[in-house]
């Protein structure tokens, strides 16, 4: 209580630096909470989502199909196991082909 205004007024400008910093990274990085509770964890997981985000804005800008990066992210994270070009994202993908030598695995309801 003792400290001059000036200084008070400093550290609540850096507090409300935290508070916009951390507002952006659960909007944009999608971290509703965070996993751990360690000064390590929420360093790493916060590292692991901008390397994501980063990604993710370097592919949207490799591509002209898709303009909207929510749209992009959706159809990212759709189709992120199968190996297909960023511009053929939405397209349906090509029925694979079946082998004749093997068996077809009947469908049992429930």
């Amino acid at each position: 209580l003792d400290a001059p205004a000036e200084e008070i007024a400093a550290l609540y400008k850096q507090r409300w630096q935290v508070e916009l910093f951390f507002k952006w990274i659960k909007q944009n990085l999608k971290i509703p909470h965070f996993l751990g509770t360690s000064e390590n964890a929420v360093r790493i997981q916060v590292y692991v989502a901008l390397i994501a985000y980063i990604l993710l804005r370097m592919a949207q800008a490799c591509q002209t199909a898709i303009s909207q990066p929510l749209a992009f992210t959706r159809l990212v994270r759709l189709n992120i196991m199968h190996r297909r070009p960023i511009n053929a994202l939405r397209q349906t993908p090509p029925s694979p082909r079946s082998d004749p030598r093997q068996l077809p695995l009947p469908i049992v309801e429930i």
